[in-house]
């Protein structure tokens, strides 16, 4: 073995500097011959426990440390920390959590000289290098300084403080270097050789100067990035280090001599969780079960525990049998306490999630919420006595709720007990493509194409991207900037990136929570008068690892959107005498239920919005609660392919037998799925019944399945055919279920998590058939922020015969607001640069009586939360259409009553009143006429505020025109192979990419309708869309039924495969032949303003100008004038506006050719 150790590293999770990989280092430190490797991420463990794992399956010491930075009175500097011991890193724990929490300032994370003193046993500590304090002082000429700071160390750490020298070329090194030579000798202090390691093999500098470039948002050419770096920080073998120290072996000697100092142990697999506090000192196990019984007669309606079913009872006394063997009380009691206080304050908890919901006791605590005993669930999927594994009960929360609970539990425990825990972001494939091409300083153009071409999904790599597109495959090969950029992000993708906090994860510790994982603060600055809240240094992973028990803490937006609903519901019950609902209690065999969800009617019904299961839920026709879990756990990409919910639907249907090889327990297990293996709970079963396993052996069986490994797959066969021998079944049987079970197993899903969420969606099902408005509206307010969502929700409502109000500055609110069963009332929050703060004023204000005008209402709010970034979109969305004055007109208004406003707040601010009063202010517009604009133009205000077409539509807009060049309707299309067209708006498209090119799916809708554009790559290459929206396209193409079914129920679902695109721009400009101005004889003197207004126009280079006609109407008949050559105007969407506003749009004729 080596007799040197690398005692200072950074990898990856030094987030502004590392590089290195834990598996890769494993692997070159054993590669090279090194007994043992310390990591010293700056200020951190993030990566430590995957770092310890990664060494110790390689045989190697894994030695903990990090490199902090100290703040002294007038100066600061790194210290490069080691842990010896067991105590030593708890109080490098301590050191760090410090550094992250309290001693955060801008970022950048710093212990002080107390913090230090209280914290030292167990480590050891070197002097840091260039950058410390010591280094800095020696480089200022300030050596006797240099020798306080160096014996101040000693002091503490005694002989185990070192002085780090390196040899990396840096500019003032070995000057340093020389006189921590001469420091070592006159105060008998160590040296140890140090190479400052970040990044792993030598050819990886460029690599790391990139990533430090993007973490830093300097491009790598900028004369202005600062170079920190040097090309020798690599990890060196044991032999480039002793020739780099040739002459002071002993820093080599002692670098080794400190690694055998360092012998950390970390226990893994011993959970540990804090007390709980019973009443009357009950012990927990006696107290879980007073709890359950009391629970479970509950839910049941019983009196005595004698008077269980038995097969309840047998059930019951296993499950807590297990529990308390398995020594879990504790975690049922803690978790039971925090649902229930949910529950009890008003913080609405979803019926279950995961394998958890299969459990009888937790379901008697309420910690779920849904009987396992009624739907075969099963208790082993969660807990199994046969594989030891902690217990984790996953919990939905309403999403406005969830950090009341977090803080119930952190106020219990105590806040240095709690901790969410972190999570880290990583450079995925799209998006290492767009920082590389940044930081290489390349077009971001050229970054922004490739970075397309890598198909969206979570699990795409580069490689698999450059696998699968021939068109990446393309650019790189004629493209040496865009092969540059590509290379470099394979080398840096799945890099860490960022940190951030899990979204659910909460962790509970016995004590202080930095005994275990020191703590992070997401935040720049610690602010002692701001709560904080602090997550782990540890991950989901590794914080298991080291004995904490985490808890899932989820936010689930349907269950605030169900709670809104409800509130509304139980309100307006209560005005007409009628008892709330309490959806606990539903009958899940809901008429209305079933026959919204056969209809395919299933927005906002949870789980159930796909277009994919929409079309799937039409097949099947479900009637059955079972219909619903099976279609939750059948809709996922590995079912769809095995072609499992076909199947599944056939056979419900009679379409397709049902063979269950004349084997009663197999028909008993298979029947309600129809003998299709849908769960996980399935094979658990059929193992159990067919080959006498237990059900904890199934467990095993059943997770051997998920992961496919082939010696475990065989070893299991062999198994299940030899217990089904000892059970008397026929081989050829045991032999083709075994076949079945390994075909369909691996796809099959947990019912237990099926089950629960089919509950979740029945109600919304519910909801959404009794109580559609109140429904709708909560489901909309839910959605505030995302306008593609709420123009689906708004449609939806619509076809439900729901009436959308539009927004009011009166009436209106933040959300969504059911008026009556009718109607809903838009809300406020929807509208783009109207916020929460100005919304509130809003509201305050109107409660001193309604805003009679823009004035009034610009003199009443609070002009600096309801400015004109706000006032604008208002008035666009038809907010202010109350006033019954042009939107237009009030946009040409609002700067100068703004003015006035303002002056008026500075007058009274200034103890000044004008005497005459604030001046009266006109309504006429300065610009636009009222009757110019009788709708023009609307559907553009709409489409800016809020993101869609509320009241105003661009094809109603202009099917003046459109009539004369598509005038079919999208609803009036007839399916036909031969070329049809329609026009409408592109509202959503998604892009994908095949062998064939890029395709794209996009959504036209006229407002009567809406189709599916198939646009291959040819078609899309020759048309010029932007997809904004708010363009209003042609399109030509065969229009066919989608799947080849009719729905009778909805009329066709069609689509259309495109041949052509265009805009109606470019149809106006190429096919329009001539365009009619209408003037009546009393607006004589507007030909001449118009002549000269054409002039304008002539100016402009028109190739494709369009002849102008002039028609001059009088009592006695039509004077018509075709304009000279000169004045032919190309028709673009600007001249033609303009015209419009001069003309006045019933003024303006336009003739097409016949064939466009």
């Amino acid at each position: 073995m080596n007799k040197f150790c690398h005692l200072s590293l950074h990898s990856e999770f030094s987030i502004n500097d590392g590089l290195i990989n834990m598996e890769a280092l494993a692997n070159k430190s054993s590669e090279l011959g090194f007994d043992s490797v310390a990591l010293t991420d700056s200020s951190n463990l993030f990566g430590f426990v995957n770092f310890y794992e990664s060494m110790r399956k390689k045989g190697l010491k894994p030695i903990c440390g990090s490199e902090m930075i100290l703040e002294g009175e007038n100066s600061r500097g790194n210290l490069t920390f080691l842990v010896k011991n067991h105590l030593g890193y708890k109080n490098l724990m301590r050191l760090i959590s410090h550094a992250n929490t309290k001693g955060k300032k801008n970022k950048e994370c710093l212990i002080n000289t107390k913090i230090l003193k209280d914290n030292y046993e167990g480590l050891i500590m070197f002097s840091g290098g260039l950058g410390s304090q010591i280094s800095d002082s020696i480089l200022s000429d300030k050596f006797e300084l240099a020798e306080k700071q160096a014996k101040f160390f000693k002091e503490i750490f005694k002989e185990d403080f070192f002085f780090e020298i390196t040899r990396l070329g840096f500019e003032g090194e070995n000057r340093c270097n020389s006189a921590l030579l001469d420091l070592s000798k006159s105060l008998e202090i160590p040296v140890i050789a140090s190479n400052r390691v970040r990044f792993l093999n030598e050819n990886d500098y460029e690599s790391h100067e990139t990533r430090v470039s993007i973490q830093s948002g300097y491009v790598l050419s900028d004369p202005r990035r600062k170079r920190d770096y040097k090309e020798a920080q690599y990890f060196k073998s044991s032999e480039e280090m002793l020739h780099d120290f040739a002459d002071i072996p002993e820093a080599i000697e002692n670098a080794y001599e400190v690694s055998k100092k360092c012998n950390l142990e970390i226990k893994t697999g011993v959970y540990v969780l804090p007390d709980f506090e019973t009443p009357n000192n009950l012990k927990e196990s006696d107290y879980l079960r007073k709890l359950a019984v009391e629970g479970i007669l509950e839910k049941m309606k019983l009196k005595n525990f004698d008077q269980l079913p038995s097969v309840y009872l047998q059930r019951f006394n296993y499950e807590l049998e297990t529990i308390l063997e398995m020594g879990y009380e504790g975690y049922f009691l803690i978790v039971a306490d925090f649902v229930n206080w949910a529950r009890n304050n008003q913080v609405p908890v979803g019926p279950g999630r995961g394998s958890g919901a299969g459990s009888l006791i937790a379901y008697s605590l309420g910690i779920t919420g849904l009987d396992p005993m009624k739907y075969d669930l099963l208790f082993e999927r969660f807990l199994n006595p046969d594989r030891i594994s902690n217990p984790d009960f996953d919990i939905d929360f309403c999403r406005d709720g969830r950090e009341k609970v977090i803080d119930y539990v952190t106020n219990k425990y105590g806040n240095q007990a709690v901790a969410q825990i972190c999570t880290f972001g990583t450079m995925a494939a799209r998006a290492v493509v767009r920082d590389v091409a940044r930081a290489q300083g390349k077009s971001y153009s050229l970054g922004d194409k490739i970075a397309k071409l890598i198909p969206f999904s979570p699990e795409m790599t580069l490689e698999k991207a450059l696998k699968e597109n021939k068109e990446l495959k393309q650019i790189l090969k004629l493209d040496e900037d865009a092969s540059e950029i590509f290379d470099m992000a394979l080398k840096l993708e799945g890099t860490a990136r960022s940190v951030g906090k899990h979204a659910a994860g909460v962790v509970i510790a016995p004590s202080k929570i930095n005994d275990y994982s020191p703590l992070y603060l997401d935040a720049d600055t610690y602010d002692e008068s701001v709560p904080q809240s602090y997550a782990t240094q540890y991950s989901m992973e590794d914080i298991e690892a080291v004995g904490l028990q985490k808890f899932d803490f989820l936010g689930l937006k349907t269950l605030t959107v169900i709670n809104k609903a409800l509130i509304e519901i139980n309100k307006y019950r209560e005005s007409i005498k009628l008892e709330p609902i309490n959806l606990d209690e539903l009958n899940l065999d809901d008429k209305g239920v079933f026959e919204l969800l056969q209809k395919g009617i299933t927005t906002a019904v949870f789980q159930m919005e796909s277009r994919g299961m929409r079309e799937y839920l039409i097949k099947l026709k479900p009637n059955t609660f079972e219909d619903i879990i099976a279609m939750i756990a059948l809709y996922r990409p590995g079912p769809l392919e095995m072609k499992m919910v076909d199947t599944y639907i056939n056979r419900k249907n009679g379409i397709e037998k049902i063979d269950y090889s004349k084997d009663h327990n197999i028909e008993k297990i298979l029947k309600s799925t129809y003998g299709v293996i849908v769960y996980q709970e399935q094979v658990m079963q059929l193992a159990q019944e067919f080959s006498e396993f237990t059900l904890g052996q199934a467990d095993i069986l059943r997770k051997a399945m998920g992961k496919k490994i082939p010696e475990v797959m065989e070893s299991q066969r062999q198994a299940f055919i030899d217990g089904a021998k000892k059970n008397q079944k026929i081989s050829r049987v045991a032999e083709d279920l075994w076949d079945q079970i390994e075909t369909f197993a691996g796809y099959g899903f947990n019912k237990s998590h099926s089950a629960a969420y089919a509950l979740i969606s029945y109600q919304t099902a519910w909801l959404k058939s009794h109580y559609p408005s109140q429904f709708m509206a909560s489901a909309l307010s839910s959605e505030l922020d995302d306008t593609d969502k709420i123009k689906v929700l708004i449609d939806d409502a619509s076809s439900l015969g729901l009436k959308i109000e539009p927004p009011n500055i009166n009436k209106s609110f933040r959300d969504f607001i059911s008026l009556n069963e009718e109607t809903i009332l838009f809300g406020l929050g929807s509208i783009k640069g109207v916020g929460e703060n100005a919304i509130e004023n809003i509201i305050e204000q109107r409660k001193k009586g309604d805003f009679e005008s823009l004035k009034d209402f610009c003199f009443r709010v609070d002009l600096s939360k309801v400015d004109k970034r706000c006032i604008e979109p208002l008035i666009k969305s038809g907010s202010m259409d109350v006033f019954n004055i042009d939107r237009f007109q009030l946009l040409d208004q609002m700067e100068d009553i703004l003015k006035l406003a303002r002056q008026e707040i500075e007058n009274k601010e200034n103890g000044q009143s004008d005497m005459f009063g604030v001046q009266e202010f006109s309504v006429e517009s300065k610009s636009s006429l009222k009757e110019s604009f009788p709708s023009s133009g609307l559907s553009t205000l709409e489409f800016e505020s809020l993101g869609y077409h509320l009241q105003h539509h661009p094809v109603e807009e202009n099917y003046w025109e459109l009539k004369k060049i598509s005038p079919i309707k999208i609803k009036d299309l007839l399916l036909s192979n031969n070329n049809q067209r329609c026009s409408g708006v592109i509202i959503s498209h998604n892009r994908i990419q095949t062998r064939r090119g890029t395709i794209v799916f996009a959504t036209l809708d006229d407002n009567s309708g809406r189709i599916e554009l198939i646009i291959n790559q040819e078609v899309l290459e020759a048309s010029n869309l932007s997809f904004n929206g708010q363009e209003i396209i042609i399109a030509d193409g065969e229009v066919i039924e989608e799947d080849g079914k009719k729905n009778k129920e909805f009329g066709l679902s069609k689509k259309m495969r495109v041949t052509q695109l265009n805009t109606l721009e470019e149809l106006r400009i190429k096919f329009a032949r001539k365009l009619s101005i209408n003037i009546s004889e009393n607006q004589t003197k507007k030909i001449e303003q118009l002549i000269e207004q054409l002039q304008d126009f002539s100016k402009e280079e028109s190739p494709n100008g369009c002849p102008i006609e002039i028609n001059y109407h009088t009592k006695d008949g039509k004077v018509g004038m075709e304009l000279k050559e000169n004045f032919n105007i190309s028709l673009t969407n600007d001249n033609f506006e303009s015209l419009k506003k001069a003309c006045g749009m019933k003024n303006i004729d336009l003739h097409y050719y016949s064939r466009q």
